[in-house]
């Protein structure tokens, strides 16, 4: 199988540049495309991850882009269609929207609006698509990390995880992101309680029913 990693960043994306805005990281697939009437309609789906209020904000604002014809939003999943006129978008688009292509995981766009892909293909050309729509792209940055080819031993599809609630996810996000599984740890749980502006107690709470859902989770996989 051919595989590819590869960063972009378009100023255009009606993601990136909400993820930008509001500060916010997006998990991401695309799923399909079809044409009607002379315009082309895209469908994705992601998870958002970021603060509450700033989560909020880029859905309203994502609501309001005259490009999105459908949006439904739970908690921090949401699915959506938008539409593309514009030939040059649409060439770039449908790139990304392959049905050959396999996503090893899903397309992470982060707070500065860089889109990291890691897809494969039995066709190497597919791949070299990608490379050469970021080469002739206008404004468009990118950062090829390898297109080689390797044998796939696992793929990351988010829906498979354990449902945690907002208050463990962001307990857990919160110790992650502040290296608190590292060794040696360099932060204490009163200092991330503090962070997260709840009691010792509440924090420790909401941290270990996360590790709890997820923690067999991952150990069953890793056995198997």
């Amino acid at each position: 199988m051919w595989t590819i990693k590869i960063k972009v960043r378009e100023k255009w994306n009606l993601f990136n540049k909400r993820t930008v805005k509001y500060k916010v990281k997006l998990y991401s697939y695309s799923h399909n495309y079809y044409e009607e009437k002379g315009r082309f309609y895209f469908t994705a789906s992601g998870i958002i991850e970021g603060e509450q209020k700033q989560r909020k904000r880029f859905f309203s604002d994502l609501n309001k882009d005259k490009k999105i014809t459908y949006l439904e939003q739970d908690n921090d999943f949401f699915i959506c269609i938008y539409s593309e006129t514009k030939k040059s978008a649409r060439i770039q688009v449908k790139v990304a929207y392959n049905p050959r292509l396999i996503f090893l995981k899903p397309v992470i766009i982060d707070e500065e609006g860089w889109e990291e892909w890691e897809v494969a293909s039995t066709k190497r050309k597919d791949l070299e698509d990608f490379v050469n729509a970021a080469e002739t792209f206008p404004n468009l940055e990118y950062n090829l990390f390898y297109l080689k080819q390797q044998k796939i031993n696992n793929l990351m599809i988010y829906s498979i995880l354990p449902k945690l609630t907002e208050k463990q996810k962001k307990a857990l996000i919160l110790a992650v992101k502040n290296n608190y599984y590292g060794y040696p740890r360099k932060i204490k749980l009163k200092e991330l309680a503090k962070m997260m502006k709840i009691s010792l107690s509440t924090y420790q709470f909401h941290l270990a029913k996360a590790e709890a859902k997820l923690l067999p989770f991952v150990a069953k996989r890793i056995s198997e």
